[in-house]
């Protein structure tokens, strides 16, 4: 599949995905970790009885998914306990939009390699944009419980930045040391942590006993669209670095917030648009599009 189909691929299905998902989180808030099982189950299933690959001699060897199963099942997770802990939606949004320059640092650091100028620009402006567009749309929460909690909770969300960053640096390498296989690596690494949810059975059981038959049927798209999104973002990973799929994903996080304030809210405001301008012209930098307008030298061969 050519990287044009699948950057759609993937903007269509994780649009659609977080779609459902702010429906599910209206209706019903405490399910987040009942949604991440069965998004993890379905994708093992699925990945099982349609593998091209070996179980058990998969192409990148066992112990080198460890790390990379570790942050990812951390990262997914993580998120869902700082709603509990009444960190304000505003700032928790704001935070989660500075994924793309977290990711450019990342790289920065571990490959010790200088990104070039426009790359760095691009990701701030695309964040800021997104950050501006976030803070427009967003219903401020009042402070809850504990100053405590209230730190803690923006401590976990700048540390699955972090995390988010090296998640997708990892999964770079294992495709640059042991080859391109998207389908092995979605499978295990949805499939191997599933006995962590053990640890909380007593809540997804609970959870999975009080929902009604719509929640249901909305929880099943959900699913179905999660393993679209997560199958075309790792397809991505196989054409893109690390930092610009971070990219890619941070406009789809932005689209989705468009459709969420005109279908949810309908109310879009002046920071939506200065939102949507930085985008533009923050994807439009990153990608190099001056660069490549430029007219190329005339040479004797070419006459």
């Amino acid at each position: 599949m050519s990287l044009k189909n699948t950057t759609f691929n993937v903007f269509l299905s994780c649009c659609v995905n977080s779609f459902l998902m702010e429906i599910l989180m209206a209706k019903a808030p405490e399910s987040a970790n009942f949604v991440t099982f069965l998004q993890f189950l379905f994708i093992s299933i699925q990945g099982f009885l349609f593998r091209t690959f070996s179980v058990f001699n998969p192409n990148i060897p066992f112990k080198r998914y460890f790390i990379l199963i570790a942050l990812f099942f951390v990262t997914s997770v993580a998120n869902n306990y700082v709603y509990a802990l009444h960190v304000p939606s505003t700032l928790h949004m704001i935070i989660r939009s500075a994924t793309s320059p977290a990711s450019t640092l990342v790289s920065w650091y571990a490959k010790n390699k200088v990104p070039k100028v426009t790359s760095i620009i691009g990701s701030v402006l695309i964040s800021l944009g997104v950050a501006l567009a976030m803070y427009g749309g967003a219903t401020v929460i009042e402070n809850q419980g504990s100053f405590i909690h209230w730190c803690l909770g923006v401590i976990i969300l700048l540390s699955t930045l972090i995390l988010g960053a090296l998640t997708g640096l990892q999964q770079e390498i294992l495709y640059t040391n042991y080859g391109k296989h998207p389908d092995e690596m979605l499978f295990f690494t949805h499939c191997i942590p599933l006995p962590l949810f053990l640890s909380i059975y007593p809540q997804l059981k609970n959870i999975a006993l009080s929902m009604s038959s719509d929640l249901w049927l909305i929880l099943a798209l959900n699913i179905v669209s999660q393993f679209f999104c997560a199958h075309s973002v790792h397809d991505l990973a196989t054409k893109e670095n690390s930092v610009t799929v971070t990219f890619i994903l941070t406009i789809r996080k932005f689209i989705s917030l468009l459709i969420s304030s005109i279908v949810f809210k309908n109310n879009l405001t002046i920071l939506h648009v200065l939102g949507t301008i930085l985008v533009v012209v923050g994807t439009y930098i990153y990608f190099d599009c001056f660069e490549s307008k430029k007219q190329r030298p005339v040479s004797l061969k070419d006459e």
